[in-house]
C-alpha cells in the first residue's frame, strides 16, 4: 500500500540527474613498469654484474686473457596482496529486482548488473591506486611499504649514492646551478647504473619544479629549448597525468622535465573513523631521474586459490573477480583481489635528490 508520503513525492519531486564520481586513477609511474603475470605465489629475479670492461691486446700465440664470471644473485619477493569486496544485496536494485522475480524484468536486472560492475571497478580503482603509490616508493627510497604479511617492507637495498640529499645551501631555493644537479645525476646513471643512454628523465615534486624555475641561474640561462612534446623520448610520453616542462642540457646530456600533480585519498585514521587525507603520489620536494627505457616490472602473482573441480585451471590475471553466495546469511558478494610488486630490476639507474629543505 502506498504511504501519504509516498504519494506526495511523486508530485513535488523530480529527479533531473545523478552524479556518481570515479575519478579515473593516473598511472604515470607504472608505465614505467611494463606489467607481468606469473602462476606463482612469489616471483624472483637474478642479477649478475660484469662492468663494462675493455679487451686488451695479446701477443699472437698465446692463449689470450683469461675471463671470470660472479654467481649470478637470485633474489625472491612475495608482493602484498589486496582484496577488496562488496555486498550486492545492500543496494536498493536488489531488492527490487527481487520482487520483480529476478531476471524475468530484464531492465531493472541489466541495471543491476551495470551497478554492480561500477562499484567492482571502483575497487579495482583503489588498486590501480596503491600499485602507483608502490612504484612511488620504489623511485624515492627503494623501499616498498606494507602493513600486512610476512615482512612490513621489501627493500631493493638501493646504493646511499642514489639517494642524495647535500643539506643547506645545496638546494633549488638557494644561489646555486641547478643544472650541475641533474648533471650529477646523469653521471651516476651512466657510470653506475650502466645505462647507455644520453638523453633522461626527470620527474619534479610540485615545490622542486617551482624552486627550480624562480632559480637565478635557471632562468638567466633560459635553457629550455624545446617545448614539444612530439620530441619527447621514452614510455613517460604516453604516462596520464603528468605534465612536460620542456629538455635541458646538463653538462654532456639532455634531461627531459616532468611534473606529476596528481593525488590519492590517504587514511590517516582508523577503520571506524577516517580521515581522508589527499596526498601527492610523488614527494613534492624530491626529484627522481631515470633513463629513458628504464628495466622495470610490474609483477602479478597468484592470489589464494582452493583446489577446484578435475581439470579446473586456476585464475590468474592483474585482478581476480569472484563472486560468493552465502545463504545462511543471504550475501551476495563480489570481490577482486590482486598481488602486485614493482620491482626495479635495474635498481641502480634510479637517482633520487631533494631538491628544497
Amino acid at each position: 500500500m502506498i504511504s501519504t508520503a509516498d504519494l506526495r513525492a511523486l508530485y513535488t519531486k523530480t529527479l533531473v540527474d545523478v552524479y556518481r564520481e570515479r575519478t579515473v586513477p593516473t598511472e604515470f609511474l607504472q608505465n614505467l613498469f611494463p606489467t607481468v603475470v606469473v602462476p606463482t605465489k612469489t616471483t624472483s629475479i637474478e642479477v649478475e654484474r660484469f662492468g663494462e670492461r675493455v679487451a686488451v691486446d695479446v701477443v699472437r700465440g698465446t692463449e689470450g686473457n683469461r675471463n671470470t664470471f660472479s654467481r649470478s644473485t637470485e633474489k625472491i619477493f612475495e608482493p602484498p596482496f589486496f582484496r577488496e569486496y562488496f555486498d550486492m544485496t545492500e543496494l536498493d536494485l536488489y531488492d527490487r529486482v527481487i520482487g520483480s522475480q529476478g531476471n524475468a524484468n530484464k531492465p531493472l536486472f541489466l541495471s543491476l548488473v551495470n551497478e554492480g560492475a561500477e562499484r567492482l571497478g571502483k575497487l579495482v580503482d583503489k588498486i590501480r591506486r596503491a600499485k602507483e603509490v608502490q612504484c612511488s616508493q620504489v623511485l624515492e627510497t627503494g623501499i616498498v611499504t606494507m602493513t600486512q604479511g610476512a615482512t612490513a617492507t621489501i627493500n631493493y637495498n638501493r646504493k646511499a649514492a642514489s639517494i642524495v640529499n647535500e643539506g643547506a645551501g645545496q638546494y633549488f631555493t638557494d644561489a646555486i646551478d641547478p643544472f650541475s644537479k641533474f648533471e650529477a645525476g646523469c653521471n651516476f646513471l651512466r657510470k653506475v647504473g650502466r645505462s647507455a643512454d644520453g638523453v633522461f628523465n626527470a620527474i619534479l615534486g610540485a615545490d622542486a619544479l617551482s624552486a627550480l624555475l624562480a632559480n637565478t641561474k635557471f632562468t638567466t640561462r633560459q635553457n629550455l629549448f624545446n617545448m614539444a612534446l612530439d620530441a619527447v623520448q621514452g614510455p613517460v610520453r604516453n604516462g596520464a597525468g603528468a605534465t612536460f616542462h620542456g629538455i635541458i642540457t646538463a653538462g654532456s646530456y639532455k634531461v627531459q622535465l616532468w611534473a606529476y600533480p596528481q593525488f590519492y585519498d590517504l587514511n590517516t585514521g582508523t577503520d571506524a573513523a577516517p580521515v581522508w587525507v589527499s596526498t601527492p603520489y610523488w614527494n613534492p620536494k624530491k626529484v627522481v631521474m631515470l633513463p629513458i627505457q628504464p628495466r622495470f616490472k610490474m609483477v602479478h602473482c597468484a592470489v589464494p586459490m582452493l583446489i577446484g573441480q578435475p581439470g579446473q585451471l586456476p585464475q590468474q590475471g592483474e585482478y581476480v573477480m569472484q563472486e560468493f553466495l552465502d545463504t545462511r546469511r543471504a550475501k551476495h558478494v563480489l570481490d577482486v583481489q590482486s598481488a602486485p610488486v614493482p620491482i626495479p630490476v635495474a635498481v641502480d639507474t634510479i637517482y633520487t635528490f631533494q631538491a628544497i629543505a
